[in-house]
């Protein structure tokens, strides 16, 4: 499977290549001038030349022992990647490492195969493989993307199924919209100000102790010759690379679980949320809080918790990252420019409020998501200490 993985980031990279060039990737139009092909086109041609040319090669035999479905699928994904390029969701496609992410996708060119219940699967072009864990029902499917991590291999599919009904519990949740603030001292801080109620989340300890074993870990081989500038690993820098990849994993699995139950129990209590569209590459640029900031997972909150409230019929109001959520007074809306990072309290310079600072951030972030709930256009309170209450928009 791992060459399997390696066949489908080659090809995904030689059409990548190719897509690039500027020579074959031309054609004359009735004018008799020269003009660049689409990306769509440009795939379609780069598939021809792999097919026609490229896999009769002599250095390139090797390509013919692996199913044809593989260096498709790899196209495939180039194209979407193109496609999602145009639509401005992402950026524009690199090449693919060996170290990046190991992964291929097959499929069964006659349709749907019916996947059994129980701990075995058979995937199309491979065989039968045991799983360790079980198939609950009788299911079919298409397409399978075998993926790698650590030394463990994964398979992926996708059914028909039809949504599922909210929950009539979920229907008793409040109202009001409630600011979660996230942050490095405390991992979430969520309040509403017409609610006493507010709630802090912290990561848990586990993780932290995990990455101290991963130092120790790294600074104990430090010393093995493990590859790099022309020269190969050695044997025990193989089993050494592959020993730190199971504590990686040990590392994501509690930080996936700590976020899964997190914003489960959310999801169970509030049906609107504000939060922050944080620069989380651009927070990690700082040093001494980078290690802090990647172990966190902020991205993949705010995602989890968008896919799980939206899903049970709720809304997530995202604000601005220039949005001065910290600096800014709940109660007056005054803002501290004097304020910095180390200060963990807010006062506030014109009422006199103080408040633990991730907790006034929270509270803002739910005035601003009330707004937003009223006025979907993408109305921003504006804050300024000469109005008094009466006189703040919104």
């Amino acid at each position: 499977m791992a060459q399997c993985a390696g066949y489908a980031r080659f090809v995904y990279n030689y059409g990548l290549s190719m897509v690039n060039g500027t020579s074959a990737m031309t054609k004359v139009n009735k004018r008799g001038q020269k003009v660049s092909l689409s990306y769509t086109l440009r795939i379609l041609e780069a598939k021809k030349v792999f097919t026609n040319y490229v896999k009769k090669q002599p250095e390139y035999a090797w390509t013919n022992n692996y199913s044809s479905r593989i260096y498709q699928s790899a196209f495939q994904h180039l194209g979407e990647a193109f496609k999602r390029y145009k639509e401005g969701i992402s950026k524009y496609p690199k090449l693919k490492k060996k170290k990046d992410r190991q992964s291929f996708t097959v499929y069964d060119s006659n349709g749907k195969v019916t996947i059994s219940s129980g701990k075995k699967i058979k995937i199309p072009t491979l065989g039968t493989f045991r799983l360790w864990e079980s198939i609950p029902c009788t299911t079919a499917s298409q397409t399978f993307t075998i993926s790698r991590t650590g030394e463990k291999w994964f398979v992926s599919f996708s059914i028909e199924a039809e949504n599922l009904p909210v929950n009539p519990l979920l229907d008793g949740r409040v109202q009001e919209t409630f600011g979660i603030d996230v942050g490095v001292k405390q991992f979430a801080s969520i309040a509403n100000q017409k609610k006493a109620d507010s709630e802090v989340f912290s990561l848990p300890d586990s993780i932290k102790l995990e990455q101290l074993k991963i130092a120790k870990f790294q600074w104990r081989n430090r010393k093995k010759q493990l590859g790099g500038k022309g020269k190969p690993p050695s044997k025990n820098a193989i089993k050494y690379y592959k020993k730190l990849a199971k504590y990686h994993d040990r590392v994501k699995n509690v930080r996936r679980d700590f976020i899964e139950k997190t914003t489960t129990k959310l999801v169970g209590k509030v049906k609107h949320v504000c939060l922050e569209s944080l620069n989380v590459k651009g927070m990690i640029q700082n040093g001494k809080l980078a290690a802090s900031i990647a172990r966190l997972g902020f991205y993949e909150f705010r995602e989890r918790l968008t896919t799980k409230i939206v899903s049970s019929g709720g809304t997530v109001v995202l604000a601005d990252q220039w949005f001065p959520s910290s600096k800014t007074c709940h109660n007056c809306g005054c803002i501290n420019q004097e304020l910095k990072l180390k200060d963990r309290t807010f006062n506030c310079p014109h009422c006199g409020m103080r408040i633990d600072r991730d907790l006034n951030a929270a509270l803002v972030l739910s005035q601003y998501g009330e707004i937003n709930q009223k006025n979907r256009v993408g109305c921003t309170r504006i804050y300024a200490c000469e109005l008094d209450e009466g006189g703040l928009p919104g």
